[in-house]
């Protein structure tokens, strides 16, 4: 009995000794990931438009000759000032592609979120008050908000098709079948998810009431659409007012989103005008008559609510209108 108790201490003292030795690889390892996210590229920072990002070519695109584009996206190696990106659903991605080319610093997140890493970067993507959306309690250095703002329907088609995705574990979203939006449709979800865009909004209105100017209204049918580049450069401006972030060179800033919005927008011929994307409303996504009232409903009593901010008012009126044009070919009485 003794002689396998004596037998068995090496190998205890072989499994400490193993435990231990991958606990510092382990820390060694992170030591150094964080190391790579915050190091500057030294003298490569900005690239111009023959040059190559993400492993995908610019020179195949016309852009101008001084179009200086970031290699790549890092934490930044001094504190900043973040700002939060606000988003229902759909269209966060955009921002955060142009916000990150515009300045060179990378935006972070809840899936990789952590307090020193979140006050190296330009924006921190949220979907608060959403469920599942983490709350940032201490954020008295964030410099504000870009919330952007997308017509409640597309909102809720995007959320239906990520929800679809999730559902049947495909990787990307993808255009769910017509049936399975109507089986989304009658059921409580679009209810739902109309009163949670309205939650949305209620809650990013009232955060900036009383200092209006930290917050930055953009619509995700404006920075897509053909006069995304003045939008752009809003985006920039106020960036560049956040303590530890410069924007990049002005004449710059319309290739940055012709490169990162219009060429995914409109790949066929880059006229806006002409839009060719994948469109969220389709002839195989109606809505009932109900619906339509509830969602102008929401948007009206929106409008009342916040009627003296002229910016938001005027996109709220503009989502009103929009139901009109909601043809008679996607409405359907049940």
């Amino acid at each position: 009995m003794m002689t396998n108790q004596a037998a068995a201490k090496p190998m205890t003292s072989k499994r400490v000794v193993f435990q231990v030795a991958a606990a510092l690889a382990l820390s060694a390892y992170c030591l150094l990931h964080y190391a790579w996210l915050t190091e500057s590229p030294p003298e490569q920072k900005w690239t111009d438009s023959a040059s190559l990002i993400r492993g995908r070519s610019l020179s195949a695109v016309d852009l101008p000759p001084r179009c200086f584009i970031p290699r790549e996206y890092r934490l930044s190696k001094q504190p900043t000032s973040p700002a939060y990106l606000a988003s229902f659903h759909g269209g966060g991605k955009v921002i955060s592609n142009l916000a990150q080319a515009l300045t060179g610093i990378a935006t972070t997140n809840q899936v990789n979120y952590a307090k020193h890493r979140t006050d190296h970067s330009v924006l921190f993507e949220t979907h608060y008050p959403l469920h599942g959306a983490i709350k940032i309690q201490d954020d008295d250095n964030f410099r504000g908000t870009i919330l952007l703002l997308r017509n409640p329907i597309d909102s809720i088609l995007s959320s239906f098709n990520a929800f679809y995705a999730r559902q049947y574990h495909y990787l990307i979203d993808i255009r769910a079948p017509a049936e399975d939006w109507i089986r989304y449709r009658d059921s409580a979800q679009f209810a739902d998810q109309l009163k949670a865009y309205e939650r949305f909004v209620l809650h990013w209105m009232n955060k900036y009431k009383k200092n209006r100017e930290d917050l930055l209204l953009i619509t995700y049918e404006g920075i897509t659409g053909g006069r995304g580049a003045i939008f752009t450069k809003q985006i920039a401006s106020y960036l560049d007012k956040s303590e530890g972030i410069n924007v990049i060179d002005p004449d710059s800033i319309p290739c940055i989103w012709e490169k990162f919005v219009r060429d995914q927008w409109y790949p066929n011929n880059g006229h806006a005008s002409t839009a060719t994307s994948f469109q969220e409303r389709a002839e195989d996504r109606p809505l009932t008559q109900d619906q339509l009232f509830a969602v102008s409903r929401m948007l009206q009593s929106l409008d009342e609510r916040f009627g003296r901010d002229k910016q938001f008012s005027t996109i709220m009126n503009s989502y009103m209108n929009s139901l009109s044009d909601y043809s008679d070919s996607m409405i359907r009485m049940y």
